[in-house]
């Protein structure tokens, strides 16, 4: 049989097709579960959360107050035991529950787990003050004892900016209001005003850190900004080799606390 050119390009398209979809859809980096799994979803989102892992969440269901059709992507931003708290890319946050649960916002149908990042190096730095570009630049150099290529790097910490503001109830429920709308990939945010503003925030995404500032800027006049201790997660887009492990773990400077670096893979 005679092997045209046109042979050899459609075999190339081929293989370079079937490459990109096993390296953009990993098996081992997806789970895939039915509504009614809602329980296993949880802890399925509380173990990878424990390990610091970065994933998102795709959901397909409906919509309880009027059974229209919901398919969107998603992040984790709480679980309880028989239901999850989702932020949507819009900043809406939604509760999921499983199907033919009428108590929450959605009813899911089907729920796939797409986790992002393959091990995670999870440390403590010391606090810091300065500007916000010299936060971020001390956070990030941190790292540098990872050689391994990062996914992401989220924080849990509390940033005190040091502006003048009277404390208002009202002016803390809409500044985080304004960043669960304005950030995705959050766990959690809490603002309180007095003596300045307090910002807590949990797994925040350091692609996102801009954000926070720029929305408190929209209320108040930042001068200075101190952190309390910042708990580090460095998500790696490869799996870190148990031989690294020890390394990584007896690793101090940069700001890291002794004996405060844990692996998970």
């Amino acid at each position: 049989m005679k092997i045209t050119v046109v042979d050899v390009f459609v075999v190339i398209l081929l293989g370079l097709s079937l490459y990109s979809f096993y390296t953009k859809y990993d098996p081992a980096h997806e789970l895939g579960y039915s509504g009614s799994e809602i329980m296993e979803v949880v802890q399925k989102c509380d173990a990878l959360d424990s390990q610091g892992f970065l994933y998102i969440l795709y959901v397909r269901g409906y919509w309880n107050f009027d059974v229209g059709h919901f398919e969107e992507e998603a992040f984790v931003c709480d679980t309880e035991k028989e239901y999850l708290v989702l932020v949507l890319k819009d900043g809406r946050t939604v509760t999921v529950g499983k199907r033919l649960s009428y108590k929450e916002d959605i009813q899911a149908t089907n729920v796939e787990i797409y986790i992002k990042s393959k091990s995670s190096v999870i440390y403590f730095l010391r606090p810091a003050a300065g500007s916000q570009q010299e936060l971020i630049n001390y956070i990030e150099k941190s790292s540098g004892f990872i050689n391994y290529p990062k996914e992401d790097i989220a924080v849990t910490t509390i940033f005190t900016v040091d502006t003048d503001v009277n404390p208002s109830i009202l002016l803390e429920s809409e500044i985080e209001h304004e960043l669960r709308r304005k950030i995705f990939f959050m766990k959690k945010v809490d603002v309180e005003i007095d003596n300045g503003v307090t910002v807590f925030v949990e797994k925040l995404s350091m692609k996102e850190v801009e954000k926070v500032f720029e929305v408190l800027e929209k209320y108040v006049n930042i001068k200075d900004i101190y952190t309390g201790d910042i708990k580090v997660f460095y998500q790696t887009a490869q799996e870190i080799d148990v031989e690294d492990i020890p390394i990584l773990k007896s690793y101090e400077g940069n700001g890291v606390y002794q004996v405060s670096v844990y692996v998970r893979v």
